[in-house]
Parts: C-alpha cells; structure tokens; sequence
C-alpha cells in the first residue's frame, strides 16, 4: 500500500520540479521556483478569463508595442488588441489566445531583439538619406510572408523646416535591408 502511495506523490512532486520547457516563465506557489513554460502548456484565454496568465498575455501585448492595461482581466480592451495582434500578424483575429497566438507573442520578442526599431531606422536611413525622420508605432508586424517588417511614416527634415509636413510616404523596413514604400 506505502508503494501506490510513493508512485503517485513521486511523479507529482517530479513534475513540480522539472522543467516544462521553453517559453514564458512563471512561479510554482508552493515551491517558488520558477518553472518555464511552452506555448502549447498555457490555457487557452478568451474574454472573460481572469487569472496570471491572463497578466502574463497583457504583459507581453504591452512589451511588443501594444497599448492594453495589465490587470489580469480579459475583458472587451484585451480582446480588441489580441484581435489587432492577430491580424498585425497573419492570425485567424478571433480574440481567442490558444497555441498559436502565445507562439506569435514569444516568436515577436524574440524577432525585436534580433531585429530593433533602432536597427530598422538605421536601414531606411541607409536607403532614403540621413536628412529623412522616421515615425510610427514601433510595432513589428509580418507581412503575407511570415516576413517581420516595422511600418514608418518618413519625413525629410529640410521639408519640415520650411514649413511643411516633411511626409515624403510610409515605408516598410525589413531586417534584410529591404525598404519597400506603401
């Protein structure tokens, strides 16, 4: 009977201990230990959840550039931005969080580390001139491609200083130097 026991609590606390895998970090309660976690072992969220991992999702939205509160309540804000992020990102925008959309989330922070604002402005500066100002929201979007690109509005700062808008078009920056105007 002590074995049946033993077999049950040794795989739980086993598995309280060892790693998930990769991916989004979060706090066992009774340990304190930080336990990473795959995309694929995080709940679905919708409108309506409430919980950390629903902090966690508002967190990241707010990380890659996206204008959400972070409270821990999926309610209508969340779930128009989670759209928004879906569609920036060629994802069915149903406002549902399930596998793929935390994969875009994690696969986003990792691509705006590799490939910066600062990285991107530098590129267009390259193509079209150091007297060119770059505005946008410094979202990195994926184009029909799966191509990770920032969308900016380029100003020529000699138009501006006589009077102008200085809007000279808006712009599509590639991390491999491509600046492709919209």
């Amino acid at each position: 009977m002590l074995k049946k026991k033993l077999l049950v609590i040794i795989p739980t606390v086993a598995l309280m201990l060892a790693p998930l895998g990769t991916g989004t970090s979060i706090t066992h309660a009774a340990t304190k230990e930080k336990i990473e976690t795959k995309a694929e072992t995080r709940p679905t969220l919708r409108k309506g959840s409430r919980s950390s991992y629903v902090r966690d999702l508002q967190q990241s939205l707010k990380d890659v550039k996206y204008s959400v509160g972070v409270d821990g309540i999926f309610g209508t804000q969340t779930q128009n931005v989670v759209r928004e992020f879906q569609v920036d990102h060629n994802l069915s925008s149903d406002g549902i969080v399930g596998p793929l959309t935390w994969a875009a989330l994690d696969e986003n922070k990792v691509e705006r580390k590799q490939f910066t604002e600062k990285d991107a402005i530098a590129l267009g500066k390259k193509k079209l001139g150091n007297k060119i100002v770059f505005s946008g929201d410094g979202r990195l979007l994926k184009d029909g491609k799966g191509k990770a690109y920032y969308n900016y509005k380029a100003a020529n700062k000699d138009w501006i200083e006589q009077g102008g808008t200085g809007t000279i078009g808006w712009f599509h920056i590639y991390k491999d130097g491509r600046v492709v105007e919209q």
